[in-house]
């Protein structure tokens, strides 16, 4: 998995102006700073391929589509426990008669929850799983049919864990389509070679 990448400090601007604001559109960022808002959205894209800021469906005004806001996502999410997710799966492999079939069906509850909380999130559901998983902190990657995540929230754990912990991440995408689509066939290929787990979604309605 790849290393944080170094943020420039005119994306640290906006990040910050974003974080002080609450949430922000790309016009509001734009006047603050002074910045073109080309400028802006480039920025506000990088931060959000990072992880660090989410975007929102801003309440309509009038006719049309609403437009975004941009946020950034609470401190849970962008740093979570590794240490406390190994603990606990070592836990569930003492205590369960198959680990990874229970880890799967806990992820199912976490990513239905997630899901649950972002009612106004994407309405595509497979750009719905790209964007929480963004926003979980795996920096998902599109190539052709597959999902590549670049990186994992929870490496430390995963490595010496792979079995549970890969298959809670599994379990979590299945939950977040299953709140939005009938069916999803959902298999996680965790750790490869170049650095990256493949995901493989299919999604029917």
């Amino acid at each position: 998995m790849e290393k944080q990448r170094r943020t420039s400090s005119t994306r640290e601007r906006v990040l910050r102006e974003v974080e002080s604001r609450g949430s922000a559109t790309t016009a509001d960022i734009s006047a603050a700073t002074g910045l073109h808002e080309n400028t802006v959205r480039e920025h506000l894209d990088r931060l959000r391929n990072d992880g660090r800021l989410r975007r929102i469906r801003a309440q309509a005004q009038g006719r049309g589509r609403p437009g975004w806001r941009w946020e950034a996502p609470r401190p849970d999410i962008v740093n979570p426990y590794a240490g406390l997710a190994l603990a606990l799966a070592d836990s569930l492999d003492r205590v369960a008669d198959d680990p990874v079939a229970q880890a799967r069906d806990s992820g199912i509850r976490w990513g239905a929850q997630i899901a649950e909380d972002r009612p106004d999130a994407e309405e595509d559901t497979r750009a719905l799983v790209v964007d929480l998983m963004r926003e979980q902190g795996f920096a998902p990657e599109e190539e052709g049919p597959d999902i590549v995540l670049r990186r994992c929230p929870l490496l430390a754990a995963a490595a010496r864990r792979t079995d549970v912990v890969c298959a809670v991440h599994e379990g979590m995408i299945a939950g977040i389509v299953g709140s939005r689509a009938g069916h999803t066939d959902a298999a996680l290929l965790p750790l490869r070679a170049d650095g990256g787990c493949l995901l493989h979604l299919r999604v029917a309605s």
